[in-house]
C-alpha cells in the first residue's frame, strides 16, 4: 500500500491518498502515523481517497478497525469523506461508516466534488481532481 498525506492546518483539513492493496495492517499503522503528527488536529475534517486502492480486509477485520478508531479519542470530532470507485471498497467503506459510534460524520463519496461539498472545504477541488469524463 502506499499511503501519503497532507495537513493543511490553515484549511483545518486532512488529505489522504491511499493506493494500491489495502491491508488491515497498513491501515492500522497509517492511522496510528497520521494520529501521531504533531500537525493532526482531531477537529479537521478530512479526506480518505482511496480511489486507487484495491481491498485486501475482511468485513470482520474492519470491524476491528472501526472499534480501534473509536477506542482512540482521535477521531469523530470534524466531518471525514471517503472517496471510492471500486464496488467492494464502496461497500467496506459502508460498513465502516455503520461501525462507528460517530457515523453521521462519515460520507462515502464517488468524486471529489462530492466530498468537496460534504465537508464544506471547496479547497479540496485544488488539491484533488475527479477524473475527466470523455
Amino acid at each position: 500500500m502506499d499511503y501519503q498525506f497532507q495537513i493543511l492546518a490553515e484549511h483545518e483539513l486532512v488529505i489522504e491518498r491511499i493506493s494500491g492493496e489495502v491491508t488491515l495492517e497498513e491501515m492500522i499503522e497509517k492511522t496510528k502515523t497520521l494520529f501521531a503528527h504533531p500537525a493532526y488536529d482531531k477537529h479537521y475534517s478530512g479526506v480518505a481517497d482511496l480511489r486507487n486502492g484495491v481491498p485486501r480486509m475482511t468485513k470482520v477485520e474492519l470491524y476491528g478497525f472501526a472499534k480501534l478508531i473509536d477506542e482512540s479519542d482521535q477521531f469523530g470530532y470534524a466531518p471525514w469523506a471517503v472517496i471510492a470507485e471500486d464496488p467492494m471498497l464502496v461497500a467496506l467503506s459502508q460498513v465502516f461508516k455503520y461501525r462507528l459510534k460517530n457515523s453521521d460524520t462519515i460520507g462515502v463519496f464517488s468524486t471529489v466534488v462530492e466530498a468537496s461539498r460534504f465537508l464544506r472545504k471547496p479547497i479540496l477541488l485544488e488539491h484533488l481532481q475527479d477524473e475527466a469524463v470523455i
